[in-house]
């Protein structure tokens, strides 16, 4: 903090900026002459801001501009960091929760006047599921971060905000072992487009994200080693479809195939075969595992709402694309598949990812262990 004195109508300001190699103080100093004709009280508040604006200086933080508003800090995020190291659906998503949620409310207030407090209130206040509230948390944690980085301000208000919690969330029931045979059974026997079935299928046995999955080329399926390689993501920002690199390095995978897998694929090749033949060059994307009947990329969302048709009036309506995911997995972990096995073949970027979301599928696998142990020494 700098020393202010006051001499005469003048203020003597001096900073403290570190020491020598003999340990002395390394001081500098500045004097500050208030305009003429102002109170006492102004000139001591205008010598206050000019000591900030030196002793600022003097540390090297000649960028800082904590005056500025937050939308200003959000335009420069938006502009500069986001379209360099987020994917193009994550800036869609990110801008278009900031335009709607947070511009609104903290996007005229300077950014030294965002405290700790503040923040808790704000998002305190939004009235959304608390999942929805953390994520549009993040947006802003990662707007303040870079500030930071880039020296526009000190520190980050972004610390032990309490955040609300979902106390009534409902654990989503997964398919055991019986459950998905069961259903399986429904695909063989409800009506439904092939290819949709098929889609689900893959789903379902391989544990994919269904992004990997729309994002399969041909050149990814290896029938003779039997393989599958996950090289790209399908993504979908406002309508548009473009192939991109998967959520995370470690969702660059290959994993294994079945027999039966293959058999579902091969299926699949002899239906987009014979849709290439009927369409000929107006078939988009004859490279692509899963298309529209046109051959443009599928679009999630339509399959989502196809998948939502044919589940409903089952026993199996609680059910998402996503769940599918998690069925595989709980299937896997509960036929003893080692832990960093199971984290690979779904491409998480770390097993501790792994461990976390399939906790409780860990924990009866402990206890079934445990009693198996005993009945092996009893």
């Amino acid at each position: 903090m700098a020393n202010i004195t006051k001499r005469g109508n003048t203020f003597r300001i001096r900073v403290f900026v570190g020491t020598d190699i003999n340990g002395k103080k390394i001081m500098k100093s500045t004097t500050f002459t208030p305009p003429d004709n102002v109170s006492s009280g102004k000139a001591e508040k205008l010598a206050t801001e000019y000591a900030f604006e030196f002793e600022r200086h003097c540390k090297g933080y000649s960028q800082l501009n904590e005056n500025m508003r937050f939308s200003e800090l959000a335009d420069w995020y938006f502009a500069n960091y986001a379209p360099v190291e987020l994917k193009e659906g994550t800036v869609y998503n990110y801008h278009s929760a900031y335009d709607v949620h947070i511009a609104p409310v903290l996007g005229n207030m300077k950014v030294k006047d965002i405290n700790t407090p503040k923040l808790t209130q704000f998002v305190q206040s939004i009235k959304l599921n608390p999942e929805t509230v953390r994520k549009i948390y993040v947006i802003i944690q990662s707007i303040f971060h870079r500030g930071v980085e880039q020296g526009f301000i000190r520190e980050t208000p972004c610390h032990n905000v309490i955040l609300p919690k979902n106390r009534n969330k409902k654990k989503k029931p997964v398919l055991d072992e019986e459950q998905a045979r069961q259903f399986l059974e429904l695909l063989e026997t409800k009506k439904c487009d092939e290819d949709i079935k098929r889609i689900i299928k893959v789903l379902l046995f391989t544990g994919m994200r269904s992004g990997e999955c729309l994002g399969l080329a041909w050149e990814d399926i290896d029938f003779d080693n039997k393989t599958i390689s996950i090289n790209h993501n399908l993504a979908d920002v406002a309508g548009k479809h473009y192939l991109t690199t998967p959520k995370t390095q470690s969702s660059i995978r290959v994993i294994g195939m079945s027999d039966t897998l293959a058999d579902i694929l091969k299926a699949q090749k002899n239906y987009i075969d014979s849709l290439v033949t009927a369409l000929g060059d107006s078939f988009a994307h004859p490279e692509m595992v899963f298309t529209s009947a046109l051959g443009n990329y599928r679009d999630r969302s339509s399959l989502g709402t196809s998948f939502k048709r044919f589940l409903k009036g089952t026993d199996f309506e609680f059910l998402t694309l996503h769940q599918l995911r998690h069925c595989n997995a709980t299937l896997l972990l509960n036929s003893g598949v080692d832990l960093k096995i199971v984290s690979e073949h779904l491409g998480h970027c770390d097993i501790g990812v792994t461990a976390n979301v399939y906790a409780d599928v860990l924990r009866s696998t402990k206890a079934k262990v445990a009693e198996l142990i005993s009945l092996k020494l009893t």
